[in-house]
């Protein structure tokens, strides 16, 4: 009996310290890598937000998410990107 009331306090640590690192990462960098990359400009109307790839990633890039909660990989040399970029940090500052 006394065992089963150590072992849950143990596995409840174990859980919580298990978490994600997702959630201790900046706002504004992907969880994930882009392995492939859109070629087509996305309709800015469409755009709700972006991310840029970890710096580990073998390619920087941003990950567009549109307002149907799509996610969107564009190489950041990309001119319309960095526009979309400038435009998504300038509403965010408002």
């Amino acid at each position: 009996m006394k065992s089963s009331r150590l072992v849950f306090p143990i596995l409840l640590a174990f859980l919580l310290s298990s978490r994600p690192a997702a959630a201790t990462r900046s706002s504004d960098t992907a969880e994930f890598c882009c392995f492939r990359y859109s070629t087509k400009i996305l309709p800015w109307s469409w755009v709700r937000s972006y991310e840029l790839t970890r710096s580990s990633c073998s390619q920087q890039a941003v990950i567009f998410t549109t307002k149907r909660g799509k996610k969107v990989c564009v190489q950041l040399r990309e001119k319309w990107a960095k526009k979309y970029i400038s435009l998504l940090k300038a509403q965010k500052q408002q």
